[in-house]
């Protein structure tokens, strides 16, 4: 893991958001990154659906067909008229799209760790507002007997702990609690990076759109 390169990719989504928002420069931020970490949090847990307990459906929303944008799924561009027809006055000859060779769909997207990339991406930027020091040593982090829900409940705690005590330390619990959360859910760290980098990507399209 480069936590160094993460960090460096994270804080120029962060100075270009301070670009679009200039107002947000030399004022405390941390709250409000606390706060949508709760929340991205949370719609992680949402996608993992574990803690469903009145649901028939439980399981992680890990392969969700990502419909394409251009033909809304249809697998059809447009259409042209060919000939008349008796019955509607004219016959239509439907044209296949070509972003997605009339399949409607390009692939599939895993919403769960989609939703933990976007935790990342707080998790970062927060650390980057303590302006943390920190190096985390993979090698010392624990793994104790718990269960995916006591998992998201224990980062809760450490995220409402860095806000009574920023410092390195903190953030390097919660950074480690979430690394844990990340292999309890069956992520690989390569696939956390490159989920990363690709949602980085799409998150500097959306500050150029107007997001």
């Amino acid at each position: 893991m480069n936590l160094t390169k993460l960090f460096q990719t994270q804080a120029k989504l962060d100075e270009r958001i301070m670009q679009e928002h200039p107002e947000l420069r030399g004022q405390n931020n941390l709250d409000w990154k606390l706060l949508a970490l709760q929340v991205e949090l949370g719609e992680c847990a949402n996608e993992w659906r574990g803690f469903k307990k009145w649901s028939k459906n439980q399981e992680p929303r890990t392969a969700v067909v990502n419909l394409c944008v251009t033909c809304q799924g249809t697998g059809d561009e447009n259409y042209e008229t060919v000939t008349e027809d008796a019955e509607s006055g004219c016959k239509h000859e439907f044209m296949k799209c070509e972003e997605c060779n009339g399949k409607g769909d390009i692939g599939f997207r895993n919403p769960l760790l989609e939703e933990y990339v976007d935790c990342l991406h707080f998790i970062l930027s927060i650390g980057l507002e303590i302006n943390t020091k920190t190096t985390v040593d993979w090698d010392d982090i624990e793994f104790f007997e718990t269960d995916i829900t006591e998992q998201f409940i224990e980062i809760t705690s450490r995220i409402l702990e860095l806000r009574s005590w920023e410092s390195s330390n903190t953030w390097a619990g919660l950074f480690s609690e979430f690394y844990v959360l990340g292999k309890m859910l069956g992520f690989t760290w390569d696939e956390v990076e490159t989920a990363y980098f690709t949602k980085n990507a799409e998150n500097h399209r959306r500050q150029t759109n107007g997001y």
